[in-house]
């Protein structure tokens, strides 16, 4: 702040100054007709001068201090706050939301593995006679009410959390064993009905209360220590993304050590730099030795099969109240970063991540420890442009990596149809991925142009590759013209070079969204528009035309160098209602016409209806 006095001060002299040559004038004058209050034009320019200058350095002050309190706020993955007086603050949402499907799978039979493209309805031919499904509508709802909880113990430490209540729990399940009889040919005999929770339900696949994410912030006098397990967030989302949508089901949760330093000058500007410690995996635990399970404290079987990432994010990033001043001074804001990160594990028990407490950590087992001499290197580039009409960001990701031994499901021996673990040597991880976005305001405050180019790195070996652990059903690895597998089969092909793109960065609302799940071996461009029909109601139009990248990965093709690449061209549009008092409601549709990729034979139209109800809070 030595600086913001100094400018101070110097404007208290420089008034002074004025006031005193204002006197000398009016004694030198008296008695003629020029008023005494006139000062010469170059002195009225000089001070003129001398105070703008004053103005912008203590803009530029201003803008330094709010920039070092807030040095790992947005963008740097725990959005940290300014200090709170209330001890206890409450944010979140309670969100109801549904959708109908129609022929997600495309018409399309199962493949030699036995998987359809896409779930279809129960009640269908069976899947193992290769026919095509003559049912594909499925309709569903369901509900969540997520909690994010601040603590504050002063200010200048916080306990933040998240907290998820009947998480993508379906309406219409949780079925109570007081009036709802299974075996009764009409439930809850037309009197009566009551949804129950119970312990170790069989028909519920999560607990109806989650806790997610717990972790603590420390502002200290050089920067803000985050530890816990906490979201994870860096740029357009490509890689890492927290999923804070009230429509999202995915996100990156981490168990990490950061510390964000106050931003420092370079060349290139004030960059923000936030080393981290990500804790991937601690590989087998022990339970307590004298009480067993679920008491006491677990504890680390081994050092050698821990994984552990160090990174390092260097950005330089305005505040949403830097940008909002730059744009109302019809100036740009150009921000950018780079996101490292080195992962390593030496060692694995491939028995712990198959039974878990239950395994037998033999050491003389040949398959007690995998010598699996991993490392990986991850680079990702983000950059961001702003104007009054323009916004361009643009991210991409580079992957360059080795698996000194990793692991396959097979049957044991041509005698022993035992599905076992197989160790396979050497696997190259060769990746890369990115997307441009574009925007312009064509009538500002109501109609938004833009665009996207998108692309992630493919593998030729069969499958797409977003489900890496499917097999056929006797272990052995699905060939040619079958959905999804490995990328690898430990032989002829020891690298995996298709690069996934986050499952929470979201596309369009079929074909990467849901069929595929992401997006992978393939790029897309989608033109855009959103209009702002009028305050809290808004309409979004895309087109999205996608390919593959490596046709031998889709189930077009019957072996090497054959297949498509033309996935499809899907328009999806969606109308969303924001009250300013909490509620959203959001009505989207979505139409996919499918291409060659999908074949060979007769493809279905892709059809998908989906609404949500939000408050928020």
């Amino acid at each position: 702040m030595s600086r913001l006095l100094a400018a101070l001060a110097a404007l208290l002299l420089l008034a002074g100054a004025a006031r005193a040559q204002d006197d000398k004038k009016s004694e030198e004058t008296k008695g003629t007709e020029k008023p005494a209050t006139d000062l010469p034009p170059e002195t009225k320019a000089a001070i003129q001068r001398e105070v703008e200058r004053l103005k912008e350095d203590l803009r530029d002050e201003v803008r330094a201090e709010i920039q070092g309190a807030q040095s790992a706020a947005e963008f740097m993955g725990t959005v940290a706050e300014g200090p709170k007086l209330e001890f206890f603050e409450l944010d979140g949402y309670y969100r109801v939301r549904g959708q109908l499907s129609d022929d997600l799978a495309l018409g399309r039979a199962p493949d030699a593995s036995g998987h359809y493209l896409y779930p279809v309805p129960v009640f269908n031919p069976d899947p193992t006679a290769g026919v095509r499904p003559t049912r594909g509508t499925i309709a569903t709802a369901n509900m969540r009410l997520r909690l994010e909880p601040t603590l504050n113990v002063s200010e200048l430490v916080r306990v933040r959390a998240q907290i998820d209540v009947l998480d993508n729990y379906v309406l219409g399940s949780s079925t109570s064993k007081l009036f709802d009889d299974p075996y009764s040919p009409f439930p809850a005999q037309f009197y009566g009905s009551t949804r129950q929770l119970y312990p170790n339900d069989p028909t519920a696949d999560r607990d109806p209360i989650l806790p997610k994410r717990v972790w603590g912030e420390v502002q200290t006098p050089v920067g803000l220590l985050s530890f816990g397990r906490m979201p994870s967030e860096w740029g357009l989302g490509l890689l890492t993304n927290a999923g804070g949508g009230v429509d999202e089901d995915y996100g990156d949760t981490v168990d990490r050590i950061q510390f964000a330093l106050p931003p420092v000058q370079t060349p290139i500007g004030a960059l923000t730099l936030v080393p981290i410690l990500d804790f991937e995996t601690e590989g087998a635990l022990r339970p307590d030795p004298r009480f067993g399970a679920g008491v006491g404290q677990p504890f680390d079987a081994d050092s050698s099969d821990d994984a552990r990432t160090w990174a390092v994010k260097a950005a330089r990033v305005d505040t949403d109240d830097e940008i909002r001043r730059k744009l109302d001074r019809n100036e740009s804001s150009f921000n950018f970063g780079a996101y490292y990160n080195y992962r390593t594990q030496r060692d694995s028990i491939p028995a712990w991540a198959q039974d878990g407490f239950g395994a037998e950590l033999d050491p003389s087992s040949s398959l007690a420890v995998g010598r699996r001499r991993s490392y990986g290197h991850v680079l990702d580039l983000w950059v961001r442009v702003l104007t009054q009409r323009w916004r361009v960001e643009a991210e991409a990701v580079g992957v360059y990596g080795h698996i000194g031994q990793a692991f396959t499901v097979g049957p044991a021996s041509d005698t022993d149809p035992t599905l076992t673990v197989k160790p396979v040597s050497r696997v190259e991880l060769r990746q890369w991925g990115g997307s441009l976005v574009t925007e312009y305001k064509a009538i500002p405050n109501k109609v938004t142009l833009g665009g996207e180019f998108g692309a992630a790195s493919g593998d030729d070996a069969p499958g797409f590759g977003n489900i890496p652990s499917r097999f056929n059903a006797d272990g052995s690895l699905p060939g040619y013209g079958t959905f999804e597998g490995p990328q690898f089969n430990g032989t002829n092909d020891r690298s995996i070079r298709n690069f996934r793109f986050n499952p929470a960065y979201k596309v369009d609302l079929i074909l990467f969204s849901r069929i595929l799940g992401q997006v992978t071996d393939a790029w897309y461009v989608k033109p855009k528009i959103r209009w702002d029909m009028f305050p809290g109601l808004a309409l979004d139009a895309q087109l999205v035309y996608s390919q593959a990248i490596s046709a031998e990965s889709t189930p077009s093709s019957t072996g090497p160098g054959t297949g498509t690449n033309r996935l499809g061209l899907e328009a999806d549009t969606m109308l969303t209602y924001t009250s300013g008092a909490g509620f959203q409601a959001y009505g989207q549709y979505g139409i996919l016409e499918p291409f060659g990729a999908f074949g060979p034979g007769e493809l279905s139209r892709a059809h998908l209806l989906a609404f949500g109800l939000v408050a928020k809070f």
